[in-house]
């Protein structure tokens, strides 16, 4: 049941994911072609196509993290038993999590504080934006806790043996 509810949320967040890179696409194009073709924009383009890109690199952290695709140098790890690259991988998913319950817990206080300016064009709070970072980071440590368990019940392969 746990695998099952893994796949359904990492597909939704795989779904949203692609709609905002569709959207930044798109918004991309429309400004471009409206800037030089008719010397006009869309009033908040800019803004709603950078707030697009946070949540997309937010979610998208967590969704490497799922798929065991974040930043790793493997090379001596490979070398290890499989019972130590194992123990390695759980601790290195349980320091992740660790520093991204950090991260959330000045962001949080961050966000209090900064929080209820508004942005410029768009004249949103500013939190709706700087949310996206608790947000990601809690993603991160749910698929590093995810990971962790399917890791000693042996259901999730550990990263195939390379050269170093």
């Amino acid at each position: 049941m746990l695998k099952k509810t893994e796949e359904i949320l990492t597909n939704i967040l795989d779904g949203a994911i692609a709609f905002f890179f569709a959207v930044i696409l798109l918004s991309t194009i429309m400004q471009v072609i409206l800037r030089y073709g008719f010397n006009a924009s869309v009033l908040g383009a800019g803004e709603t196509m950078e707030g697009l890109f946070i949540y997309t690199t937010s979610i998208g952290a967590a969704a490497a993290i799922r798929r065991r695709q974040h930043i790793n140098i493997s090379c001596l790890v490979t070398l290890l038993p499989l019972f130590a690259r194992k123990v390695v991988d759980v601790l290195a998913h349980l320091l992740i999590a660790f520093i991204n319950g950090v991260m959330i817990f000045f962001s949080i206080n961050w966000i209090a504080k900064v929080g209820g300016n508004e942005s410029p064009v768009m004249r949103i709070p500013e939190w709706i934006m700087q949310i996206s970072i608790p947000l990601g980071c809690g993603l991160v440590i749910l698929y590093c806790l995810l990971n962790v368990v399917l890791t000693i019940r042996g259901q999730w392969p550990l990263p195939e043996d390379g050269e170093c």
